[in-house]
């Protein structure tokens, strides 16, 4: 979920922008671009990867005028490349949508805090938490890290939305936005993290050394 259109963001797009390009230099810092330029594959799902989501981030709901809701999609990017290249992989496929026309220059750094640091900090924070405090299990990998923690990566790029929101509109629009919006929010938390936790389990099933943050030897022959 993200803005589709300008709120005149002034000072606080600027402030956004700050923000969000101090992310993005440290993911460009901590990528490992050796690994990246020695192994095509990784390349390729990398590219294959933002392709995908850009394109999934053009399928969006128009609930209001102002606010677009989609599939996000961090919490797998993050479980598949750690939290530096999704962070990377989410700014390349808003980009996409912005030039688009789906979404407003003026509005990148807001937008960029809200579906690609929110959602992948949050999803990078649970799976530390699982890798480190839970059974090394399948299915607590699969539930925990990958729907659990898309469940709150949607939810903290939601509550930003109505914080943003509400600091930009007057009460009474801000009420009439709460009505059409926010009463969807709980409504897309359940499609995030099925979507998330069915792509995770076929991918740890199947094809494990797509997900990097997954260690077979740890989750599945430790069992």
């Amino acid at each position: 979920m993200s803005f589709s259109v300008s709120l005149t963001p002034g000072w606080l797009g600027w402030a956004a922008w700050g923000v969000f390009l101090a992310f993005l230099l440290s993911a460009l810092w901590l990528t490992p671009w050796k690994i990246l330029r020695r192994e095509p594959g990784l390349q390729h799902l990398f590219l294959g990867s933002v392709v995908l989501v850009a394109f999934l981030w053009q399928l969006r709901a128009g609930i209001t005028y102002s606010v677009s809701i989609h599939v996000i999609l961090a919490t797998t990017l993050t479980l598949m490349f750690y939290w530096p290249m999704a962070l990377l992989a989410t700014s390349l496929a808003l980009l996409g949508v912005t030039l688009s026309g789906k979404a407003t220059w003026d509005m990148m750094g807001i937008n960029g805090l809200i579906v690609c640091v929110l959602p992948v900090m949050v999803s990078h924070w649970v799976w530390r938490w699982v890798d480190t405090r839970m059974p090394p299990n399948f299915f607590i990998f699969v539930f925990f890290a990958g729907a659990f923690g898309s469940m709150l990566a949607t939810l903290s790029s939601g509550l930003a939305v109505i914080a943003v929101s509400w600091w930009y509109t007057s009460a009474h629009e801000f009420t009439r936005l709460s009505g059409e919006y926010f009463t969807f929010l709980p409504l897309t938390l359940p499609p995030e993290a099925v979507v998330n936790g069915m792509i995770l389990t076929g991918l740890a099933a199947y094809l494990p050394d797509w997900v990097r943050a997954f260690d077979p030897k740890k989750y599945l022959d430790g069992q």
